[in-house]
């Protein structure tokens, strides 16, 4: 999948028709893929470079364009109900990226789900709503959406079976709250996931190196295809 994009035409409410920018290894050629969602004020090309560090032989990218550049208005601590019908709607793009892989004959357990800030809640989210087996998650800079009374278990019946999940984040990032993060660890672990929370002392809203390193290391222990 060289550099191109198609639109989302399953996708409903606010991000229906926007499009899915693809990068990294061509679909005959890809036997693993990464689904990426930007940050706020960001664009899907954009994440794609910013994760241009973990590009390896065989990897395709995918990466959901929200409207405006924004999943949802509010801030990742309000209310989910507040943050409706967006947020739906930018579930429905990872699902999109899912579906995508799937028509390349790239299951989820060879699929890494992540992003950055308020992408990296929305991958979240995904995942608490959709629990089964992925190759991997990683969660950078981002907390589970809603406020405490929201933040429950992953739904539906389904585990995380070992899912590798990365959460990351800067101890000294003023938009996140780091406690949250640690919250949003033990959810994802009492669901069965393989749990990494790193919190990086001097850091603020970035990516850091080690952050990917362990994402390369997710794509190394994938499972043969």
């Amino acid at each position: 999948m060289t550099d191109s994009s198609y639109p989302m035409a399953a996708v409903s409410g606010p991000h229906g028709g926007q499009e899915l920018r693809t990068a990294g290894a061509p679909s005959m050629a890809a036997d693993a893929v990464v689904i990426l969602c930007h940050g706020r004020g960001a664009t899907a090309q954009g994440v794609c470079n910013l994760f241009e560090p973990i590009y390896r032989h065989g990897v395709a990218f995918l990466a959901p364009q929200a409207k405006r550049s924004r999943w949802y208005p509010r801030p990742a601590t309000a209310p989910r109900a507040d943050n409706e019908p967006w947020l739906t709607s930018a579930l429905e793009c990872v699902e999109a990226g899912l579906e995508a892989a799937n028509a390349i004959d790239v299951p989820p357990e060879r699929t890494l789900l992540g992003g950055f800030s308020q992408g990296a809640s929305v991958v979240a989210e995904f995942v608490r709503r959709n629990p089964r087996r992925y190759g991997g998650v990683f969660v950078l800079s981002g907390v589970l959406p809603g406020v405490s009374a929201d933040r429950d278990p992953l739904t539906g019946s389904g585990s995380l079976e070992e899912t590798p999940v990365l959460f990351g984040c800067g101890a000294d990032d003023a938009r996140i709250d780091t406690a949250h993060v640690s919250e949003m660890a033990d959810v994802f672990a009492s669901a069965g996931g393989d749990v990494d929370e790193r919190i990086y002392p001097d850091v603020g809203h970035e990516v850091t190196d080690d952050e990917f390193d362990a994402i390369r290391a997710m794509l190394g222990s994938l499972p043969r295809s």
